[in-house]
């Protein structure tokens, strides 16, 4: 009979051959630890390169009560711009407004009553006049917004989206 102490050559072939796996399976984690900080590093360069190529604004959407009220107003302004097609002294007098106020922070509901306006066949410049910014600031509203999918929808559907927040993205200017 074998001395129990010794260990048979079959035994001492697979200690060896499961050292040697362990050995190649830490090899590979190491490899994939190193392969998963490039991985981290490189995401951190896209999304910095996205920040700068993309500009991302939020737009509050009005609840349903001023949803409601912006188109009153719309309705009212165009009826008012309609009105004023016919008078060419009164269109002169509007322009003459616009030219005199003063610059103003424009709002969400500023742009919607632009936009849907504008959707409504009017003038930048009759627009400019009814809802009291300047000519550039409407046109600079018109040129952002106006062929914004989401954007259009909301200007001709009104309620029938979600009044939730939601993000427009523009590409930078600069």
């Amino acid at each position: 009979m074998a001395d129990p102490r010794e260990t048979p050559p079959d035994s001492r072939q697979l200690i060896a051959n499961l050292n040697k796996q362990i050995s190649e399976l830490k090899s590979q984690v190491h490899s994939a630890t190193l392969e998963m900080e490039m991985m981290r590093a490189r995401m951190n360069d896209l999304s910095s390169e996205a920040k700068q190529v993309v500009n991302v604004e939020r737009f509050r959407i009005p609840d349903e009560d001023h949803l409601n009220e912006i188109n009153d107003v719309v309705e009212l302004m165009e009826k008012a711009i309609k009105k004023e097609r016919r008078s060419r002294k009164a269109q002169m007098e509007g322009r003459k407004e616009s030219e005199s106020s003063n610059p103003q922070k424009v709002d969400e509901r500023q742009v919607l009553i632009v936009l849907k306006l504008r959707r409504k066949g009017c003038y930048i410049r009759e627009i400019a006049s009814h809802v009291g910014l300047g000519i550039g600031t409407v046109h600079n509203i018109i040129s952002r917004y106006g062929q914004d999918p989401q954007m259009q929808n909301l200007v001709t559907e009104g309620t029938q989206m979600e009044l939730t927040d939601y993000l427009l993205l523009h590409p930078d200017d600069s």
